[in-house]
């Protein structure tokens, strides 16, 4: 029980481990859950392929759940994971212990210079694995989706691009066909992703998609995506403003669907179909845009909805959310301080403006609200602090009578979960 409190605080995990055999015991699993590997990185302690290398010295690498081999974003662009450049004799065998990753993240994977010996390299993943992130992959539609068809056990798919560009498709071998068909029933994440041929000979070569939730950035083929996963989507991660903050205008038949480059139609909001959706998620930005914006488009996704089982809209806060938090002009983590008084009026001001816009849009269905707390540390403590004030406010002021508002939801990404 002890261990369970400090499961997330590294620190005082070595500390226990350093106790006694059974606290080490004891210890040792949350210490060695998650292992990252950065292949650009100027520190030789976290660089590929020496935490590996030390790791598999001291037999630890069974322990390892969570695998990420990271590229540092200050070296090199052209720097990506291929054997040419990063494997040597004993890597292979080092990869070979890591028996129990059930999250593996690779970036900037570079498939064709895998092929066809692929399976060599990452077959030991494929009976466990269940979460698969990669970032930027480099290779042809049929080779990325041979890749993730090697995973049988799948079930949450992330494909992440920094920005979006015009990618060119490289020539395809239509013979390369999956080894398996992943079961793809978990959470499916896109960011800044134009390769619509990708999701098209994704759906077609598995049979069809069964994601459970989706949350979508910035991405070309999202009514394709939606259509896809109607009968077994359960929640939509919505985006209806973009980077800028800047509302949509519904009167045009086009708008910026998250980024000023994406450009979706309203009809790709259309929710009708799902009939297994229960939640919506939007972020506290895209609440409060241009007047009446927000407001606008999220009642016109509610009224589309048909499904039965619909009954929550979670609004997500982030740190960039808690302006206070930071010094203006300051982009490194400033001391936590207190807020002026001119400070905490605006900071409060924020907040109703955005339950303003969500008064707004209970009017037009019922919905239970959830808020959710997505911070990062150090400002974590403060800001989670801060959104609590404003919900006691305006519960004080009977502001949620009809919201059925529940507790609020803490979630922090860095320590994985609630």
């Amino acid at each position: 029980m002890i261990i369970t409190h400090l499961i997330y605080d590294t620190r005082s995990l070595r500390a226990c481990s350093l106790t006694c055999y059974s606290w080490y015991i004891a210890a040792v699993h949350p210490l060695h859950h998650t292992l990252v590997v950065d292949i650009g990185s100027l520190d030789q302690k976290f660089r590929w392929p020496n935490p590996l290398r030390h790791m598999h010295v001291l037999g630890l690498l069974p322990l390892v759940k969570r695998f990420r081999i990271h590229r540092g974003c200050y070296r090199d662009q052209a720097i990506g994971f291929s054997p040419k450049l990063l494997f040597n004799r004993h890597i292979p065998r080092q990869l070979l212990a890591l028996t129990n990753v059930r999250q593996l993240g690779i970036d900037y994977l570079n498939i064709p210079e895998f092929m066809p010996k692929i399976q060599q390299y990452f077959g030991h993943f494929l009976p466990t694995v269940r979460f698969l992130t990669l970032r930027a992959p480099k290779g042809s539609r049929r080779q990325i989706i041979y890749f993730i068809g090697l995973f049988q056990h799948l079930q949450d798919l992330q494909l992440l691009y920094d920005r979006v560009d015009s990618q060119d498709e490289p020539a395809d071998d239509l013979t390369l066909i999956p080894t398996f068909v992943p079961p793809l029933r978990g959470r499916l994440t896109i960011k800044n992703f134009t390769r619509i041929g990708l999701l098209e000979d994704m759906i077609n070569l598995f049979g069809g998609i069964r994601f459970r939730h989706i949350d979508l950035f910035n991405v070309t083929g999202m009514r394709l995506l939606l259509d896809a996963c109607a009968k077994t989507l359960k929640s939509l991660r919505l985006h209806p403003g973009d980077i800028r903050g800047e509302g949509v205008s519904l009167e045009c038949k086009q708008f910026t669907a998250d980024d000023s480059t994406a450009v979706s139609s309203l009809q790709d909001f259309d929710l009708s179909r799902h009939i297994s959706l229960q939640a919506l998620r939007v972020t506290a930005r895209s609440v409060y845009g241009a007047p009446d914006t927000a407001s606008n488009l999220l009642k016109y996704v509610l009224s589309t909805i048909q499904s039965p089982a619909f009954s929550r809209v979670v609004v997500l806060y982030r740190d960039c959310d808690f302006h206070g938090v930071r010094s203006k002009g300051d982009s490194s983590w400033p001391p936590l301080r207190e807020l002026s008084q001119a400070e905490a009026t605006e900071e409060a001001s924020r907040h109703r403006r955005r339950f303003e816009v969500l008064r707004q849009v209970h009017e037009a269905r019922d919905f239970r609200l959830v808020l959710c707390a997505d911070v990062w540390d150090p400002i974590g403590e403060y800001a989670v602090q801060m959104l609590r004030q404003a919900v006691a406010e305006e519960k004080a002021n009977e502001g949620f009578d009809t919201f059925f508002l529940e507790p609020l939801v803490i979630y922090n990404p860095l320590r994985g979960g609630r």
